[in-house]
């Protein structure tokens, strides 16, 4: 698939494209090999001085014509716009017709040194050329016609000669110079083609990128603001701390929006104060949805109903979230979607408690006491119409602790083996620290929490505690 899909990158690719780059590519090679023609060409002819000293001022002025003429071209190149493959096929097919002029002077003892200054030049030709295969054949086909010339014009050495001693091995590094200049040409044309299907395909992740987060943003912006709404639905912490000094909610999303939230009441008349913590099913946006439903049928049944005790509260609350949920699901489907709620009610008459699935643990002096909950759900179907919800009276002494919590905290994830914390643990911790003030327990709390999940971790749910001194 991968094979594919990059296949079908380089096939968008226009030739207008890859042409342009291929023309800078193989501009840039055959202006060095120009200047590289300008300036060793008229050196080598120290090599004529040596092998042909009778002739080697007649060749010397042969190079520098060549080299004039290959340096003309590259100064007026610009303004005449010649083609980079002129830029070095002219000084290349030059020098290779002098080698071929200078077979018509040379004796038998020096074919094999003139024929390996020639192979010297086609090796260079194949390292700095970069043109269609047809031009190579071109200037191996003139050459060695024009070689083949010379050497019949010189009577001092015969074609067989020529052949055995360096003629044969000059048509094997042409054919060579050939292949090595055409595998050097398609292999520039794939390593091009597949660089701009990169860049293509970069430029496209840019933009898709882009388009991720703009609407990621505007995710992020919406939460946020579902997050204030939901906010101001979350109980008064002021109000309870003016109720129960010193008392303390721990509350730790896992992502910005919550499944967990607390609810608070007061009916200041009838001296009522209704504290309820609650985890949603799930968390982030679907629990945080959930949250909004059960703030909005807890007003109706506690405020307007005026309903306080608070297994009522809960048998309101379940049939109202599953008439809600039920409303909305086709086939009639059983709903599991719900949430675990516990309630506390203060009144001038005692404390009264009851819950679904959560318990209550109390610190009540140097006893301890869990008040088990409901195994019953708030909102799920699946249990059908046999739901009990048990109201218990609390007897408290002045000073008692009382803790309600979700499964945030004991089924965090963490510590040397990646274990849950655990219920037990989290209680025991609770008993460790119930000898400080609230706050103080709370912050404890906060850090064994960071502690036992690692800096670098993330919730593996909603946390949520309040701690409740009478």
């Amino acid at each position: 698939m991968k094979i594919v899909e990059d296949q079908n990158l380089i096939s968008n690719i226009t030739d207008q494209a890859w042409k342009s780059e291929l023309e800078n590519a193989s501009s840039k090679y055959h202006i060095i090999g120009a200047w590289l023609a300008i300036i060793f060409n008229p050196l080598f002819a120290f090599t004529d001085y040596v092998n042909l000293p009778l002739h080697w001022m007649h060749l010397a002025s042969i190079r520098l014509t060549i080299s004039v003429i290959t340096l003309l071209i590259l100064l007026s190149r610009k303004k005449t716009n010649i083609p980079s493959y002129l830029v070095i096929l002219v000084p290349f097919l030059l020098i290779s017709l002098q080698n071929a002029y200078t077979f018509s002077l040379v004796g038998p003892s020096s074919i094999l040194e003139h024929s390996i200054n020639y192979i010297a030049l086609l090796i260079g030709g194949a390292m700095f050329i970069l043109w269609r295969w047809t031009y190579s054949v071109l200037v191996v086909v003139l050459s060695a016609k024009a070689t083949l010339l010379f050497v019949h014009l010189n009577s001092g050495i015969t074609k067989e000669q020529f052949m055995v001693k360096g003629g044969f091995l000059l048509l094997a590094v042409g054919i060579f110079m050939i292949i090595l200049i055409k595998a050097r040409y398609d292999l520039t044309i794939k390593e091009i083609k597949a660089r701009l299907a990169l860049k293509a395909s970069n430029e496209e992740l840019g933009r898709q990128k882009d388009i991720v987060e703009k609407s990621n943003l505007k995710i992020t912006d919406s939460i946020k603001y579902a997050k204030r709404i939901q906010d101001s639905i979350l109980g008064n912490l002021s109000r309870m701390e003016s109720w129960f000094p010193g008392s303390f909610v721990l509350f730790m999303p896992k992502d910005i929006l919550s499944g967990d939230f607390y609810w608070m009441y007061e009916d200041k008349p009838n001296q009522v104060k209704i504290v309820i913590a609650a985890d949603c099913t799930g968390h982030g946006v679907p629990a945080a949805m959930m949250t909004v439903l059960a703030n909005s049928i807890l007003n109706e049944v506690v405020i307007q109903g005026k309903i306080y005790s608070p297994d009522t509260i809960l048998y309101s609350l379940d049939q109202k979230i599953a008439e809600s949920l039920n409303s909305r699901s086709e086939n009639e489907e059983k709903i599991n979607d719900g949430m675990d709620v516990s309630i506390l009610c203060f009144t001038p008459s005692g404390v009264s408690y009851a819950a679904a699935k959560n318990p209550l643990f109390i610190i009540n002096g140097t006893e301890t006491q869990l008040i088990a909950a409901s195994k019953f759900p708030i909102g799920s179907t699946q249990y059908g119409d046999n739901k009990i919800f048990e109201k218990h009276d609390l007897l408290l002494s002045k000073g008692a602790k009382l803790y309600m919590y979700s499964d945030g905290f004991p089924d965090q994830f963490g510590g040397p083996d990646n274990k849950k914390y655990l219920s037990k643990r989290f209680r025991e911790f609770l008993l460790k620290t119930s000898n400080l003030s609230m706050i103080e327990q709370k912050l404890k709390l906060t850090e064994e929490f960071i502690l036992w999940k690692g800096e670098q971790s993330i919730n593996t749910d909603d946390v949520l505690v309040i701690g409740i001194q009478v």
